[in-house]
């Protein structure tokens, strides 16, 4: 891991004056924690506000999951010195056979561990059209220091979403959608009967059947960490379950970074009620759990986990219908399952949203030509698939 003493100490590599603005680069953790009194207050002004944008969220990943990853943030300053939009880029290299050798420009915590679900430029909202494409000069600055650009799970309505294109496709070449993504969500009714009431008449029984037999046959409880199990205890019951449905090599949600990661992150968050730990207990061992966080009365279902032995009782979909009707309780407006084509997400959510991977390469690196090209045979090759 990189150690904050290797990351270059340069703050700014070029200015780019746009009327009263300036736009500097921070290079270096000094200048990445000064920004922090003006970070969350900026997302708190924008379009796209998820709590993998949050301060927490970033500066711990940059602490426990950056790996060789360096610090390239736009700021675009007033002639006071004041943030007024950030760009929270990195460079960095993905793993993988195909890309480990390129130098990407992408979001920080754009993939990796403890990867963010939804990112995008800080920018305050109905004020994109006159500071985004300034922000987005970063772009230009940074050609010559990466190979490609790989900005993962930008919302496709993102007001930001066309200037960023513009952008790149300004800067480098082949500048366009990878990956477009779908996520559901549903807008919560008032009460649990409500959204019972949203689905068949079959689902409503089996459900009603199942609860039942959960809290007469075995002994079962529902209950939220933090009430009368502890948080780091509900945590380590998390991983444990999590484990059982998702082996090493399938989630990365459990890699020791991650695992660092989100201890931290739940440690602050689980107390503030920014993020919950749904429970279901049976004969007094937790045996189903959900972990997620609250943002703008939205609830986003990050990772779950249940006991395997115990698939005749469904605790996922247990688990999942106590989350539900503890986000009504709690007078949440939206509950968002994150970007993933899953039937069960179907099963709960009516709605849909799209965010995309934007990709663009560096016209004069001789790496990003020959990926393109390798990809593109790869292409050929397979047909019918998919070589990112």
């Amino acid at each position: 891991m990189t150690t904050t003493q290797a990351i270059p100490r340069q703050r700014t590599i070029a200015t780019a004056r746009r009327g009263a603005l300036t736009l500097d680069i921070v290079r270096d953790v000094e200048g990445f924690h000064a920004l922090q009194p003006f970070w969350d207050a900026l997302l708190d002004q924008t379009a796209t506000r998820t709590p993998f944008l949050r301060w927490d969220w970033v500066s711990i990943w940059w602490e426990e999951c950056r790996g060789d990853a360096q610090l390239t943030i736009g700021v675009l300053r007033d002639v006071e010195g004041v943030p007024q939009a950030i760009a929270p880029l990195m460079l960095a290299h993905e793993s993988g056979r195909a890309r480990q050798h390129l130098t990407t420009l992408s979001f920080i915590t754009g993939f990796g561990d403890a990867h963010g679900e939804c990112l995008d430029l800080l920018v305050p909202a109905g004020r994109e059209n006159e500071l985004t494409p300034q922000l987005c000069r970063v772009f230009a600055l940074l050609q010559r220091e990466c190979d490609n650009v790989r900005l993962n799970h930008l919302p496709e309505e993102s007001p930001n979403t066309p200037h960023i294109m513009g952008a790149l496709q300004e800067s480098f070449v082949r500048a366009g959608v990878l990956n477009r993504h779908d996520g559901r969500f549903i807008q919560l009714p008032a009460s649990w009967n409500d959204f019972e009431m949203l689905h068949s008449a079959n689902w409503r029984s089996n459900m009603r059947r199942n609860w039942k037999k959960f809290i007469t046959e075995h002994a079962g409880s529902a209950s939220l960490a933090g009430e009368h199990v502890s948080y780091p205890r509900a945590f380590e019951k998390l991983r444990r379950l999590h484990n059982m449905n998702f082996p090493e090599g399938v989630s990365t949600f459990t890699t020791p970074n991650a695992t660092r990661f989100h201890q931290r992150l739940a440690e602050k968050w689980l107390p503030e009620n920014r993020a919950i730990l749904p429970l279901l207990e049976s004969d007094g061992r937790i045996v189903a759990t959900i972990y997620g966080f609250i943002e703008r009365g939205r609830f986003f279902h990050y990772q779950m986990g249940w006991d395997s032995s115990l698939a005749v009782l469904a605790p996922g979909k247990l688990v999942t219908r106590w989350c539900f009707e503890s986000a009504i309780t709690m007078n949440l407006q939206v509950y968002d399952m994150l970007p993933g084509d899953h039937e069960y997400k179907r099963r709960w959510c009516s709605s849909k949203q799209w965010v995309l991977d934007i990709e663009a390469h560096n016209p004069v690196s001789w790496r990003a030509t020959t990926f393109h090209a390798l990809r593109a045979v790869g292409r050929r090759l397979t047909p019918g698939g998919h070589v990112a």
